[in-house]
């Protein structure tokens, strides 16, 4: 009954999330102009490019001449040490997230300033989601065509790696 009620929890918060998204572009779709809509356009551009800015960031930094790559950071954490095959792969990995931030950033720019609003609304608020998710299923398609033989990480696994690094990368950074 626990586990019931404890998946129904977040089952909700993630209709509640979709829903959510939803009612902004259908604001968007069904409002023709006004300060509303105005204010409503720039909170959903605002927190998505800052989003995916600094998800840009917080990958490519670590692209640089001498560090990590943090997918290869992450499945080092998780796994230990890498063979060199699995080490590229992880550099890889890293850039096509880097390469997935910035398309989101230049196709949203380039529907905000030449498509109607309600299809730069679809993009940034119902497709966001899907697109992220399709992200991460390929990824994991790709790993588990190209790698086989890897072992796979658990989300739990995956999380504890990414807030380890958070931390470790926060406190590296006060220092």
């Amino acid at each position: 009954m626990r586990r019931v009620i404890g998946w129904s929890w977040k089952v909700l918060i993630v209709l509640a999330c979709v829903a959510f998204q939803y009612l902004v572009h259908a604001s968007f779709s069904s409002a023709q102009s006004g300060q509303f809509v105005l204010g409503l356009a720039a909170v959903s551009g605002i927190s998505h490019a800052a989003a995916y800015l600094f998800l840009l960031w917080y990958f490519a930094r670590t692209l640089a001449r001498g560090r990590e790559p943090l997918i290869t950071r992450f499945a080092r954490s998780v796994h230990g040490p890498l063979q060199p095959g699995m080490e590229l792969f992880t550099r890889q990995v890293t850039i096509a997230w880097c390469v997935f931030c910035a398309t989101q950033l230049i196709a949203s720019a380039l529907l905000l300033a030449f498509a109607p609003l309600s299809a730069w609304s679809l993009f940034i608020n119902l497709l966001n989601l899907p697109l992220l998710a399709a992200m991460f299923v390929g990824q994991l398609v790709y790993r588990a065509i190209r790698h086989p033989d890897f072992p796979r990480a658990s989300v739990l696994q995956a999380i504890r790696a990414f807030t380890k690094d958070a931390s470790r990368s926060s406190s590296a950074e006060m220092h």
